[in-house]
């Protein structure tokens, strides 16, 4: 594994490679942009919320801080959200285990002065394709929050359809599911997050490694 601070002249290929990933990424999730940096899933949920905040703080919205999580989220989703400063709403579910929209409009339209984010999966924990998952990001977009797509089940998402299509601003990939890479057993975690274009400027980014630098020119 090379060391962060490796001079950029030794590792042209490495970064090469990076980008090439990125390319990809960005043809499977229609997103704009994506940052690796994350080394898990969990990571890719703190570094997401935190552009999500970023972006408010920007738009001068810094207040928005309440996270709106259904029932059936990843225990890792509220731990997040916490982390990064937000106040977790609970939505709840209905009789099948999906998001109650009912109960998701109400929640966004009582909390739109201060509303953040909606942590969503797509598919759920469950394993289904909820049909009410565009309008629940519509509302959430309608009530000035931003929508973080949960991507632990993104491999059942891939070559039907993306979360970009779907309505989310950001989300991570767990790469060892989707793509099947090592982990485990000392092998490396990865969470890389993909954005929509509004948020790219607000994703981690390491100095050093400054975008335009990001590859040697000839």
């Amino acid at each position: 594994m090379l060391h962060p601070f490796t001079p950029k002249e030794q590792t042209q290929g490495y970064l090469e490679l990076l980008d090439i990933l990125k390319q990809m990424l960005r043809s499977i999730t229609k997103f704009d942009e994506f940052s690796l940096q994350p080394n898990s899933g969990a990571q890719g949920e703190y570094a997401g919320l935190s552009t999500i905040t970023a972006y408010h703080k920007s738009q001068g919205q810094g207040h928005r801080n309440i996270c709106l999580i259904p029932q059936s989220a990843h225990g890792t989703n509220p731990a997040s959200a916490v982390m990064c400063g937000m106040k977790v709403v609970v939505v709840k579910s209905d009789e099948s285990g999906n998001v109650d929209l009912v109960d998701l409009k109400a929640k966004a339209e009582e909390h739109k002065d201060k509303l953040g984010a909606l942590m969503i999966t797509y598919p759920s924990t469950h394993g289904v394709y909820e049909p009410t998952v565009i309008e629940a990001c519509k509302i959430i977009h309608k009530n000035g929050g931003q929508v973080y797509m949960d991507g632990a089940n993104m491999n059942a998402q891939v070559g039907w359809t993306s979360p970009a299509f779907l309505g989310a601003d950001v989300c991570h990939l767990n790469m060892h599911k989707t793509f099947c890479i090592p982990h485990g057993g000392g092998g490396p975690g990865m969470g890389p997050i993909g954005v929509k274009a509004h948020l790219a400027p607000y994703l981690p980014l390491n100095s050093y490694y400054d975008k335009s630098t990001y590859l040697m020119k000839e």
